[in-house]
């Protein structure tokens, strides 16, 4: 699960003489989540990214295998967009023109009707 900080401007009426009071009572209500009603002035959220982590491949090694995945990727959108051509052309010869019966045509060999 990832991890968010947040900053939140609230009001909230609270018991304590002092702010370090009154911040010691808030942080005991907003850790046992008491429901109280607070009026949110302001919000800001974002993730927490982790340090960068430190990779025990050698730098290069680890340039190929990115050049690597990305050809990968390439290839396989490359491929389904040929596959897909292929699928759609299969589509339009088998689909009956305007007048036809209405039955699906036989062209087993490929052929386009004229």
């Amino acid at each position: 699960m990832p991890r968010y900080e947040i900053v939140a401007h609230v009001t909230r009426e609270l018991e304590g003489a002092s702010a370090e009071e009154a911040a010691a009572e808030f942080r005991r209500q907003l850790l046992t989540d008491t429901g109280q009603d607070d009026a949110l002035l302001h919000l800001a959220v974002w993730r927490e990214d982790p340090a960068p982590a430190v990779s025990p491949l050698p730098s290069s090694l680890r340039n190929s295998l990115i050049d690597f995945f990305a050809t990968l990727e390439r290839c396989a959108g490359e491929a389904e967009e040929a596959f897909r051509g292929r699928v759609e052309e299969i589509l339009m010869v088998s689909r009956p023109s305007a007048g036809d019966d209405g039955a699906p045509s036989d062209m087993t060999d490929g052929a386009r009707p004229d």
